[in-house]
């Protein structure tokens, strides 16, 4: 489910950066919440120009006032500071793999039950109730 919209100016990054960021996204999120890392996602919209996005619902906009932003979505029922790593980590990742300034990136990360959401056909279990068989499929992707 962890699902990151990496908003940047038309062209900003290269196709090598983007797939560095892609795996910097996993590495951060996966370093930090243990959650699989088949199941984090990465998409990259380019915009004209700064300032506002659709919502993540697609009912409504989400305003930045930043160059670059990255817009998490993840499971509920982390701790505020959990969230907050993931998001820094992020916010430093990305800074670092492009050189952008860190006055010029900014993100948020919201959350939704994870029961309201489904991953290769199986309803998410909630932080901290994944069952040992959630992580079969990162030993598939290890190997």
């Amino acid at each position: 489910m962890p699902y990151y919209r990496v908003i940047t100016p038309k062209n900003a990054l290269s196709y090598e950066q983007r797939q560095k960021i892609a795996l910097g996204v996993t590495d951060v999120h996966c370093g930090i919440s243990a959650a699989p890392r088949n199941f984090v996602h990465t998409e990259f919209l380019e915009l004209d120009e700064s300032g506002t996005i659709p919502d993540d619902r697609g009912r409504g906009i989400k305003p930045f006032n930043t160059k670059y932003y990255i817009a998490g979505r993840n499971r509920a029922g982390r701790t505020d500071d959990t969230i907050s790593r993931i998001l820094n980590g992020m916010l430093e990742m990305f800074c670092d793999i492009t050189g952008v300034d860190s006055n010029e990136v900014s993100g948020d990360i919201i959350e939704g039950k994870a029961s309201w959401t489904m991953e290769g056909g199986h309803i998410l279990p909630e932080p901290g109730e994944e069952p040992p068989s959630w992580y079969e499929a990162d030993k598939v992707l290890a190997n």
